[in-house]
């Protein structure tokens, strides 16, 4: 049996084997063979971004809202010198700020001697009260100066271009931006005396919501007396809620 399997190969089935060998390897290399390519439209890219300039642009416009509603605890520490004899002292603020509405309570170290205030505005009556006195109250319209010195103490910048961006810093284990004045800017400090940032910065977050503020600073006081050193401010409950209400007197 083996022996009638072994037939002889004969030309004409070399020829049809050599024939659809040929036929499946042109239908491989037409199948293989890619369409032609088309072109495509080259990507318009994307505007850049300035990402500090809206961080910039952001924060000072945090300090501009209207209502402004947000607490802020600060403390300046500060020598003063006069006639070449100089001592040190601290001046700090506590305040709650809901639009027109405030609470602040302020105290001065100066010579071994602390002095504190209080101040409270609800709708259209203001109450003070001087360290551990009873407190007075008023009409609003009789204290619209101490109102308006309170204000002024909180260090804002109107002009965005009064900022330049630093970058991303780690704050007590938080990713901020960091901004910082490129020129001297005043402020009111809490104890009634204009004074002036001779540097400030300013660390927002993305948002631009202020965090932490620290600066330099300098004033000329009464008789000439020179004040200088340094101020930090903190921010939080910015866009609140936060109630002020009046004290009981």
């Amino acid at each position: 049996m083996l022996a009638r399997m072994h037939r002889p190969i004969t030309f004409g089935h070399v020829a049809l084997v050599a024939t659809l060998s040929f036929a499946v390897l042109a239908c491989t290399a037409a199948a293989s063979t890619p369409p032609p390519a088309t072109p495509r439209p080259t990507p318009t890219p994307a505007p850049s971004v300035d990402v500090g300039a809206q961080v910039v642009k952001a924060a000072v416009a945090a300090f501009a809202a209207d209502p402004l509603v947000l607490h802020v605890a600060q403390t300046a520490k500060l020598t003063w010198t006069l006639g070449g004899k100089s001592w040190k002292g601290s001046d700090s603020m506590t305040l709650d700020l809901s639009d027109r509405d405030l609470s602040a309570h302020f105290e001065t170290k100066e010579k071994g001697k602390t002095t504190n205030l209080d101040l409270v505005v609800v709708g259209k009556t203001v109450y003070a009260r001087d360290g551990g006195k009873k407190w007075a109250s008023g009409p609003r319209s009789s204290a619209e100066q101490n109102i308006a010195d309170v204000i002024r103490a909180l260090p804002s910048i109107r002009e965005p271009a009064h900022l330049a961006y630093v970058g991303v810093e780690t704050v007590d284990k938080v990713k901020l931006h960091h901004l910082t004045a490129v020129r001297k800017f005043s402020y009111q400090m809490s104890l009634g005396q204009t004074a002036s940032y001779d540097t400030f910065d300013i660390w927002v977050r993305e948002d631009g919501t202020p965090v932490v503020a620290k600066g330099t600073v300098s004033a000329i006081g009464p008789y000439g007396v020179e004040i200088k050193g340094t101020n930090e401010v903190h921010f939080s409950k910015f866009g609140g809620p936060i109630h002020i209400a009046a004290p009981k007197t």
